[in-house]
């Protein structure tokens, strides 16, 4: 035989008894660690996130039978108080696991550095490819390090009553921007007595502010730039309150209390609106509230701010932390990796409670893009997976989101009730946050 060829013969020999070696080690640290890990682990939630985590927790106790999962359905929004009140008292009476809503981990992160486990000490960075690199990076620190494995990425859905469109004789696909949806308003109304949409004027409830948000976050704005600067009376914010200024101008926006119980009866068309810009989880709650109002809603992207502008947005989202105080913190992360960063424990998390998913892999499976019969044969799926392939702005919510919420939900009242100019009650929220913190407004 040929020395080199058998030099390569007994080289590959040598590569196979040592794949076989590793993989035997790997065999053998996996069950080692099946076996190590023990004991109980409690996890904090709210009703669906709640019933999707549930679903996870066969397939990891299958892994990790020494391993029990309690899920607590806390409630939302007091899951907010209890987990502030927890960090403040340095992470006593904390859960193991904590679901945190994108617009809460960062003020976390910051007010209490060590209230949230560094997940990236724990491998979490290799996980940070699967996801949508905005959300990941508004789970992190300024630093990178790792705080929450996304669960839920809400991107922007645009609803709308497909039967109104075609009865006033409107192509829904001539609807580029928001000013050619304002434009179409008055025949639409005209046609079918529907208001284009609904606002809840005197912003009864936090939610007043998402349309704003939205509009916003098409420009690649928000209430504060990366740096923690005020600009929610930059440009973007204050086109964003003129368009709702202009459509409420001319008749066309519903004045509706917010809340749970006047969303479904928009849903279920009781309230006679012709679109509704929601979130990507309200699609299953069209479908499972408002069955009978099958084939009336369409779904498509949100329509551009600006000709060729974003159509996609990232609208909410939730996490799945680690507290650092967990006296069974490697568990716990266990399960987070398994349910989060898995498509054995996604698969199962969709199915349990049908948030929309941000893990790559489990937007890739056979089976999760589907033509739905509801919406007329459309793969509502691809559309929010479309929608997550384009550059969606990351936004930074900061410790005092809530401050700035309320101050522009003040300023849209004004707007919206009052007739008040948009840039300056936006002037004067601003103003206002400065003054409340130590920020300052961006040039």
């Amino acid at each position: 035989m040929d020395n080199t060829v058998g030099h390569l013969f007994a080289a590959t020999g040598r590569l196979a008894r040592l794949a076989l070696a590793t993989t035997a080690l790997a065999t053998l640290a996996s069950a080692a660690m099946a076996q190590e890990l023990t004991g109980t682990i409690t996890v904090w939630s709210w009703t669906n996130p709640g019933k999707g985590i549930e679903a996870a927790i066969p397939g990891f106790t299958a892994l990790h039978p020494g391993v029990t999962v309690k899920v607590e359905d806390v409630g939302n929004p007091a899951i907010w108080d209890k987990i502030t009140t927890g960090m403040a008292a340095g992470g006593a009476g904390l859960a193991d696991v904590l679901n945190i809503g994108i617009d809460y981990i960062g003020n976390y992160i910051e007010t209490f550095p060590n209230g949230l486990a560094n997940l990236s000490t724990m491998g979490a960075n290799d996980l940070a490819a699967q996801f949508p690199s905005g959300m990941w990076a508004s789970g992190s620190g300024p630093d990178g390090a790792v705080y929450g494995i996304p669960y839920e990425v809400n991107t922007s859905g645009f609803f709308y009553r497909k039967d109104l469109f075609e009865q006033a004789g409107i192509d829904i696909n001539s609807i580029a921007t928001w000013d050619d949806l304002i434009a179409a308003g008055p025949k639409l109304k005209e046609a079918t007595g529907a208001s284009l949409f609904a606002l809840d004027k005197a912003a009864t409830v936090a939610d007043s502010a998402n349309l704003w948000q939205l509009l916003t976050a098409l420009q690649n704005s928000f209430y504060f730039n990366g740096n923690g600067e005020i600009t929610m009376n930059g440009p973007a914010g204050v086109r964003s309150l003129e368009i709702l200024k202009k459509a409420n101008d001319a008749g066309l926006v519903a004045d509706v209390p917010g809340g749970w119980d006047n969303f479904l009866l928009t849903v279920k068309g009781e309230i006679n609106v012709a679109v509704v810009p929601a979130a990507s989880w309200a699609a299953g709650v069209f479908e499972g509230q408002a069955p009978e109002m099958a084939g009336k809603w369409g779904i498509r992207l949100p329509p551009a701010v600006e000709p060729g502008g974003l159509t996609a947005a990232i609208s909410g989202g939730t996490y799945l932390s680690v507290a650092e105080t967990s006296p069974n913190k490697q568990a716990a992360w266990e399960f987070v990796k398994y349910a989060m960063g898995t498509l054995e424990g996604q698969q199962a998390v969709y199915k349990g409670g049908g948030m929309f998913p941000g893990f790559k892999p489990m937007l890739e499976s056979a089976g999760f893009v589907k033509p739905s019969d509801y919406y007329g044969g459309a793969e509502v799926n691809r559309l929010f997976i479309d929608e997550l392939s384009q550059k969606t702005p990351t936004v930074n919510y900061t410790t005092d989101y809530a401050r700035a919420l309320k101050a522009y939900t003040d300023a849209q009242t004004q707007v919206l009730l009052s007739g008040a100019d948009p840039k300056t009650v936006l002037d004067e929220a601003a103003a206002l946050v400065a003054g409340q913190t130590s920020r300052t407004i961006a040039n």
